[in-house]
């Protein structure tokens, strides 16, 4: 699945790249209230459950209504929910958001040197690694902690402790004065070497294309490199 993420009202270039199949984006577009809404979350759930009823697809809409709103709230750019069959009838699920902060880096490399020096120092219990993409430096941090889950997305409506892998990759923008900040977060951790897989494909497909060759490959009938 190709996407990309930009925003013209806070003066963010457009950001592309490529996830693979069994992840499905939040509606983070359709934020307002109302029809579109309801909608875009009854297309959500049906998209997820395919093999499910009205009962089935009415009893998560309010589930993912409710996440949906928390990724907002959390400013984020981008959000989906990602599942997958793990080969012994069981089903392994992960988040994967995108938010976009400013930065005032004179350089992609002086960018990523200061984060891989910050994490190093700071960040405990985090793997900290040094990533040269296609696109240019970034930093990775990897970590495993022990979180409570909320039980209002329990089945027993109970609070939950689980253990939760995150993998966290910070790349700065060559075109602008932004950092992007890729996480994927799973309780699954039988299928964390998968999804350490997944998101190293996913960072090999980020592309900074600018504004300018963006426009020019539209009125060329082209695409950039990740665009849908």
């Amino acid at each position: 699945m190709s996407t990309t993420t930009q925003d013209t009202e806070q003066n963010i270039p457009p950001f592309f790249f490529e996830l693979p199949d069994g992840f499905h984006p939040l509606p983070l577009d359709t934020a307002a209230e109302g029809e579109e809404r309801r909608e875009a979350l009854g297309r959500l759930v049906r998209e997820i459950y395919p093999n499910g009823d009205d009962r089935i697809w009415n009893g998560f809409a309010p589930v993912y209504d409710g996440v949906t709103d928390a990724m907002l709230g959390a400013g984020l750019e981008f959000a989906a929910m990602g599942f997958f069959d793990t080969g012994s009838g069981g089903v392994a699920q992960c988040s994967f958001t995108i938010a976009v902060v400013p930065s005032q880096h004179a350089s992609p490399e002086i960018a990523a040197n200061g984060i891989q020096e910050v994490l190093t120092r700071t960040a405990t219990g985090v793997d900290v690694l040094r990533l040269d993409l296609a696109c240019g430096p970034a930093v990775a941090g990897i970590s495993v902690q022990e979180v409570t889950f909320n039980g209002a997305y329990t089945a027993t409506g109970k609070d939950a402790p689980l253990r939760m892998g995150r993998l966290q990759a910070y790349v700065p923008f060559p075109n602008g004065p932004c950092l992007a900040v890729l996480t994927l977060e799973t309780a699954a951790m039988e299928y964390w070497e998968n999804f350490s897989v997944m998101l190293g494909t996913v960072l090999k497909s980020v592309a900074f294309p600018t504004v300018d060759a963006h426009a020019a490959g539209e009125a060329a009938g082209t695409t950039p490199p990740g665009q849908a």
